[in-house]
Parts: C-alpha cells; structure tokens; sequence
C-alpha cells in the first residue's frame, strides 16, 4: 500500500475513533495492526504525521491550491522523507522561497539530498529549537531577532551559491565549483575561540590546473563589523577573499563606501533570486601555504565524513 493511502487510513481510524472497536487507544491501536499494514510502529506514525502536515499545508496555500494536488493523488516521487524535510524548512525559510521549494518537489525537480542541503543551511537560524507534529507549522525564526535574520539571510546566500554554480566566478562550466558551509578555520597560537567561515567555494576553471580556495563571509545589511581586521587574518588562508550580500542591502552599497571600507583584495558580490553578481572583483590574496594547507586538511576531513 502506498505512503499516502497509509496516512490517510491511519488518519481517518484516529478521526473516526474506529480504533475504540478493538483497543483502548490509537497508540494501541497502531501497535497491534502495525505488522498487518506492513510496517514497523514508527513509520506508520511518521506517514500519518507527514501526510497531515501536508494536508495543512495544502490549506496554507489555498490560493494556488489546484497546484497542490490532494494527498492521495501525489506523484510517487514525493517522498516522506521530502515532506519531512520541508516541515523543518517551512519554520525558517520566507514563504516565497519555500513555496518554490515545494513546487520542485511537486515536479520532481529537487532530490532529496539537495533538500537536506537546504536544512542544513537555514537550520542554524533555529538555534537549536526543535518542533514536531502540527507544530512544526508554526514558524519559529524571529527575523526581528538580529542574529536569526542574519542566519536566515546566511542560507539564502549560500543556497545560491550552489544553485547558480560557478557563472559568477567566470566560467558557467567550470571543471570543479563546490561550496562547503560553516568551516572552522584553524587559530594560530595564542587565538582564543572558534572561527567559523559562512563559506569556502572551491573552484578549478575548465583551462587551470590549479585549485582556487575562495573564502566567502555573508552579511545582512553591509554592516561594518571590524570585517577588515578578520578578513586581514583569513586573508593568508585562501586565494580570494569575498563579501556576500543579499539583495536586500542594495541601497546602502556604493562604490565609494567600498573603497572606503574594505582592502581592495576584498571582493562583492550580490545575490537575489535570480542571480549573483559581482560588485567587486576580488584581487588575490597573499596566500600563507602553511595556513592553506591547514584548510585544505580541515575540508578534507569533512568531505570525508
């Protein structure tokens, strides 16, 4: 039996309380029919969940509705595990955004992996905040928070750096572009603390051999937080320096202000939802080889776990 005609049968021996015939609850209930419907308690709970949360969802978005096909007539590629994952990115994605998001899922146009790369990018914005069931329909990023706006903003950033591919760094084909999120960069002696990198691009272009390590910081509004003395300190680890920007923040960048602020090896760049561009090419970095083979090392022993 499909997913979704599981969900609905559980739903509606719960609704109905069909289940007060032959148990004395619906956990029960569940218990005892679970080997005869095929599958472990666990799962049966997790498609009655997913499929109400999309049966909310459906509700949400009442107005495009004829796009958002009932429960049981979803395509088969519009797996638990998809609607699971953006139950968790509906609480902290803007709702044009998210909204995209479910019509590739609906057309098949998002795998689930690339899913959970979107969970992983916005899940800071949470902070640690855990929902379930029917909550998870209530949003719980503040974006009056400064600190959750700007994670929001981060993911959204970084989500287009890997949707839009490597076009903004001069080649559309290039023969490597990989984005890596939140890397800790190693301290020298006598730093104290974690630094954490929003970004790190490598990239290899279709005619080089050699691989570039392109550091990228993320902000909000273009607020100057001592950026030039961090950026000073990471400057020894990568090839380019960068400072993303959503578009958002396009009213207060100015070429003036630029120069102004930021060492000129510090490049600009501006996303929206169609794009990325480049305000500012970054000049290249005087590039420390100990201290980038030290990130190298780091990126490498994550790609391996």
């Amino acid at each position: 039996m499909p997913w979704t005609e599981l969900s609905h049968l559980l739903d509606q021996v719960d609704k109905t309380n069909y289940w007060k015939q032959t148990a004395s609850s619906f956990t029960d209930w569940i218990k005892a029919n679970a080997e005869k419907l095929g599958n472990k308690e666990s799962t049966l709970w997790r498609y009655l969940v997913v499929g109400r949360y999309y049966h909310d969802l459906r509700k949400q978005f009442a107005r495009v509705k004829l796009e958002y096909p009932p429960l049981l007539e979803l395509p088969k590629h519009v797996s638990p595990e998809k609607l699971e994952l953006l139950s968790k990115l509906g609480r902290v994605t803007p709702k044009d955004f998210f909204e995209k998001l479910m019509f590739d899922v609906l057309d098949n146009e998002i795998t689930r992996d690339d899913i959970r790369e979107q969970w992983k990018a916005f899940r800071p914005a949470l902070k640690g905040k855990t929902s379930r069931g029917r909550s998870a329909l209530i949003p719980m990023v503040n974006l009056k928070n400064k600190d959750e706006f700007r994670s929001v903003r981060e993911a959204l950033i970084i989500n287009a750096l890997k949707a839009y591919g490597s076009s903004w760094l001069g080649e559309s084909d290039a023969k490597m572009y990989e984005v890596k999120m939140h890397i800790k960069v190693p301290l020298e002696a006598g730093e104290r603390g974690v630094r954490i990198l929003d970004a790190v691009v490598l990239y290899k272009g279709k005619d080089d051999t050699n691989l570039e390590v392109h550091i990228i910081e993320t902000s909000p509004s273009f607020s100057i937080y001592s950026i030039s003395k961090v950026f000073h300190s990471l400057s020894g680890y990568c090839d380019y320096l960068w400072i993303a920007v959503h578009k958002e923040a396009a009213p207060i960048i100015n070429a003036q202000r630029i120069s102004k602020t930021y060492p000129e090896y510090i490049g600009i760049i501006m996303v929206d939802d169609a794009d990325i561009s480049v305000v500012r090419k970054a000049a290249p970095c005087d590039k420390d080889y100990a201290k980038a083979n030290k990130l190298l090392k780091v990126l490498l022993l994550k790609e391996s776990r």
